[in-house]
């Protein structure tokens, strides 16, 4: 690789005020002066031990000489470049210099104040140009890197080469310094406290710097700021974060007068700029803006990477090695600040061959000669296709610093999310010990040049990396004050950050972190923190002493989310065959279970059969009528002293609620194995072991609860206070009544308490039929009973047709049924029914009366409505005769009658019967006195034309027989 140092000024036409750049010649080396090198045109010293500089008036006036680091004698250079001459490659050099710059604005335009502008740029050939003006804006100098190794420098951020102490400050005859190092600005601590500074700016701004390297590219950035300074901090923020491969491809200038003629990626601009920084068309769709000034800037658009990447400067956490990378990683490289030598402040003797030229010569660096972004060739990533802006990367370091969520972790997809899992396993193998391979830490600082590959950080140690001869990039304001940034854009390190360890490796996470971030992990992406949670299972488990491994095995399978399969498979594997002992021990008397199955607990051996096998042994002996078994199975149970255990016995205890069980249940309760059981209860007991405690308490000899008070006791630890089940209402019917029932006169409360369809559910409507065959009396309440009661399949057939009946009577009066069609099925009923209740006979009687007197009168005067009233007895003829003798229903008669003779004629031949076979007594009584005191005074009051009218009407439905006697009956009433 040729390095070759130019040096221009910038000159101004007299006769035309064009601004061009005047070569100006190299002057030859010189030893090292005491004081910083003079402003622009002043000579400078070289080390004795540099390369070659070019002999003093070879070139022709007004040329740059030529410095190369091939391996020829002093000599060959010499005559080499005193026999150059003007050629083509010189003048295209400048006019690239030209554009690098922007002379084109101006003398002045390339610099403001005391700031220094800076750029690097890649050629289409494949070289790279650095240019810095200087003197005002009238000097340049610039370094031109040739050659198939122009891209070298991969670890070297052009943007360190802006020390005002380094090469660049010099003539272009220094030789010696080919790729000069710096050190202050762009240590890792000033980067830190720069990035907190300008936090909410970080994440976009990376985002904006990884989108430059999409396929197809973002678009240029334009930082806007008052110093040059303030953005070259920011582009040394940026080649901190960048994977190391992609450094060189970032080409940028500190400070344009005009943006639009920039080539660069980042391009640097200041208030004076020509650039509207509040065009909406400039910041949506033409640059991506970041404005530290005073406007807007683009929208912010942020990505996974840029957002862990800002997060990680933030916290001042090293970010990580990218693995495979060639020549070392982005390291810590701090150095002394304000060093009048940093070259020698780092342990680096000044005098010795650079860095750069010993690499060249050893073949450690690889580059490529395309100008763009790194190719499959120059990427020193040994897969091509690899993801260098992977979230998955920063893993480690986010993991290390406390800065990784399981909601961050699972926000990825795909390979990134698998990648990550692999990561966040991978530091589980280092998490409280020392660094494994390849979970590198990153270091935000400057990258030395490291002789053969080796580590770059050992660069600030001053040891046996003396190598390293780059140290980090910045204008120290120490080393050259005459153009050193202002005290503004250098803010320095907050008091209260530490000094950055000089390590990148990141912290060991501790477990308790990496456990919380699993389970975290576990409620988003169940599947994803399976490993990680195995990870740290057989991480844990690997450390346990043996006598703490059934504990610890206990503990990790219930704090970490492992799942079935993975539980099992560790109980497989740290609990040997505590299960198996446990299973032979259940062949010997219970008192030698205990420390089997303590031991199976312990690492809990659930899948196998010694601990289901001893549960249900227990359980049954718990339920056994002997006490012995009883008092075995307690000992067991207290000696293991393992409350889930205990739990898991009840359980089985109470799973069965079948009456024989519960039996033995409340047997249990009331022995002296009763006082263990209540200790051992609570409210997710079941239901049944519990019922059966407090029957057995509230029971007992003496004056202890019965019948329907006990069940209302069990109902208040009943869930609502009330029996809302079948299964439920079983066990405490079996546990107040046994095989009984409730006292008749309890029926109607249970039947309330909890209602005839639920009853009739648990298949105890049997036990209730007295509330509808030998009921009080017979009301709504009764009716509801039995139509309830007729789902019950259980009923006997006198229960059913009694049930029926009431049902049947009931609709009868409220006329939800035809009286004439169901007067059969009501004789059937009461057939079937017989012999019935006295109270079930008087409320049926007093339900069908009712529908007697709600009927109309021809229907009470036709077969077989008739044939049944006549032959009824005082069942039905008594509630008849009240109800129709009710004075409302007297006046609703004397009102409603005389205009319907139809009606009339039908009482007259219902209530004063022909002599007839089937005519009750009881009835000729009723019908008697009906007519005398409802119809004959109706019949009084009809004048002779209604008179006729009903005359007519019996005559139509009785014949003339019938007429004779409504005759004789009215003029005898009448006449009386």
């Amino acid at each position: 690789m040729a390095i070759r140092h130019l040096n221009y000024r910038l000159d101004e036409e007299p006769v035309t005020g064009a601004v061009r750049l005047v070569p100006v010649p190299v002057p030859p080396a010189s030893p090292v002066p005491s004081d910083p090198p003079d402003p622009v045109g002043a000579p400078v010293s070289v080390p004795a031990q540099a390369s070659a500089p070019a002999a003093e008036g070879a070139a022709g006036p007004g040329f740059p000489s030529t410095s190369t680091s091939a391996s020829t004698s002093a000599s060959t250079a010499a005559s080499t470049a005193a026999s150059a001459a003007v050629s083509a490659a010189d003048a295209e050099v400048a006019e690239w210099v030209v554009l690098a710059i922007g002379a084109g604005c101006g003398p002045d335009a390339g610099a403001s104040g005391r700031a220094a502008p800076f750029s690097f740029s890649r050629l289409p050939d494949g070289a790279s140009l650095l240019c810095r003006t200087a003197a005002a804006g009238r000097g340049v100098r610039a370094i031109h890197l040739t050659g198939a190794d122009a891209a070298r420098f991969a670890e070297e951020w052009p943007v360190t080469l802006l020390a005002a102490g380094a090469a660049l400050e010099a003539d272009a005859g220094v030789g010696g310094a080919e790729l000069p190092g710096a050190d202050g600005p762009f240590s890792r601590a000033r980067l830190t406290a720069f990035a907190r500074a300008h936090e909410p700016r970080v994440a976009p701004f990376l985002a904006d710097v990884r989108r430059l390297f999409d396929d197809p590219a973002g678009r240029q950035l334009v930082v806007a700021e008052e110093s040059p300074d303030t953005v070259a901090r920011w582009i040394a923020l940026a080649c901190a974060s960048l994977p190391p491969a992609y450094v060189p491809s970032l080409t940028f200038t500190t400070r344009a007068a005009d943006p639009a003629r920039a080539p660069q990626h980042i391009i640097g601009i200041g208030p004076d700029a020509d650039f509207d920084r509040f065009d909406v068309t400039t910041l949506d769709h033409l640059y991506r803006v970041h404005d530290g000034i005073d406007g807007p800037g683009s929208p912010a658009a942020t990505d996974l990477w840029a957002t862990w990447t800002a997060r990680l400067w933030v916290a001042g956490v090293p970010l990580p090695r990218a693995a495979g990378d060639a020549g070392g990683v982005v390291a810590a490289r701090d150095g002394v600040d304000g060093a009048a030598d940093p070259m020698a402040a780092s342990g680096i003797d000044p005098t010795a061959e650079s860095a750069a030229a010993r690499m060249v010569k050893s073949g450690a660096v690889h580059t490529s000669e395309s100008g763009g972004h790194p190719t499959a060739d120059s990427d020193p990533i040994a897969d091509p296709d690899a993801d260098h802006f992977s979230p998955t990367r920063l893993v480690p370091a986010l993991l290390g610093g406390g800065l990784l969520s399981g909601r961050d972790v699972a926000a990825l997809t795909g390979d990134a999310l698998r990648d990550a899992v692999a990561a966040l396993v991978a530091a589980v193998g280092v998490s409280g010990g020392g660094p494994s391979a390849g979970v590198g830490g990153p270091s935000p600082g400057g990258v030395g040049l490291s002789a053969g590959g080796g580590d770059p950080s050992a660069a600030g140690d001053g040891g046996s990396g003396g190598d390293a001869g780059a140290s980090e990039a910045g204008a120290s304001e120490a080393s050259a004050p005459e153009e050193g940034a202002s005290e503004a854009a250098a803010p320095e390190a907050p008091a209260d950050i530490p000094p950055p360890p000089h390590t990148d490796v990141p912290p060991p996470a501790d477990l308790t972190r990496l456990t919380t971030l699993c389970q975290e992990l576990h409620t988003h992406a169940p599947a994803a923190a399976a490993p990680l949670a195995l990870a740290l299972a057989r991480r844990r488990l690997g450390a346990a002493r043996p006598g703490e491994l059934p504990g610890e095995l206990g503990a990790v399978c219930a704090e970490l989310p492992l799942g079935r399969d993975n539980e099992r498979a560790l109980r497989a594997a740290y609990g040997g065959d505590a299960d198996e002992a446990l299973w032979r021990a259940l062949r010997k008397p219970p008192a030698a279970w205990v420390e089997p199955l303590r031991l199976a607990l312990a690492v809990r051996a659930d899948g196998g059969r010694g601990i289901e096998s001893a549960m249900n042994r227990l359980a049954r002996a718990l339920r056994a009528t002997d006490g012995a078994d009883r008092e075995q199975a307690v000992h067991v149970l207290d000696a293991v002293d393992y409350a889930p255990l205990t739990r898991r016995v009840l359980k089985l205890l109470g799973a069965d609620g079948g009456t024989g069980r519960l039996d033995l249940l409340r047997e249990l309760a009331a022995s002296p194995q009763g006082d263990w059981l209540r200790r051992n209860l609570d409210e997710n007991s079941p239901l049944s072991l519990r019922l059966a405690e407090a029957a057995a308490r509230w029971s007992g000899p003496g004056n202890g609860l019965r019948g329907i008070d006990l069940f209302g006791k069990l109902t208040e630890i009943l869930p609502g206070r009330r029996v809302s089940d079948p299964a439920t209402l079983r066990q405490v019917w079996r546990l107040v009544w046994r095989t009984g029932g409730p006292a008749p006169d309890e029926l109607p409360w249970v039947a309330r308490t909890c209602t005839v369809p639920l009853l009739v559910q648990a298949r105890l409507g049997t036990h209730i039929t007295g509330v509808v065959t030998a009921p009080d009396r017979i009301d709504q309440e009764t009716v509801a009973f039995a139509r309830d009661l007729l789902h019950d399949r259980d009923l006997r057939r006198h229960q059913r047709a009694t049930a029926q009946l009431l049902v049947l009577a009931q609709d009868l009066a409220d006329q939800r049924l035809s009286l004439p069609q169901s007067v059969h099925r009501l004789q059937a009923l009461q057939d079937d029914a017989a012999p019935l209740d006295v109270a079930v006979r008087r409320g049926v009687g007093a339900l069908v009366a009712l529908a007697l007197v709600r009927a109309d009168a021809h229907q009470l005067a036709r077969s077989p409505v008739f044939e049944y009233l006549i032959s009824e007895g005082p069942e039905v003829l008594h509630p008849y005769r009240q109800l129709m003798l009710d004075e409302r229903r007297r006046d609703e008669l004397e009102r409603n009658l005389p205009p319907q003779p139809e009606e009339i004629g039908a009482y007259y031949y219902l209530w004063r019967p022909q002599r007839r076979p089937g005519v009750s007594h009881d009835w000729r009584q009723v019908a008697q006195e009906l007519l005398h005191e409802i119809l004959a005074p109706v019949v009084a009051r009809l004048d002779e034309r209604r008179l006729g009218d009903v005359a007519t009407a019996i005559v139509h439905r009785q014949g003339e027989a019938r007429l004779q006697e409504w005759n004789a009956w009215r003029h005898g009433f009448r006449d009386g």
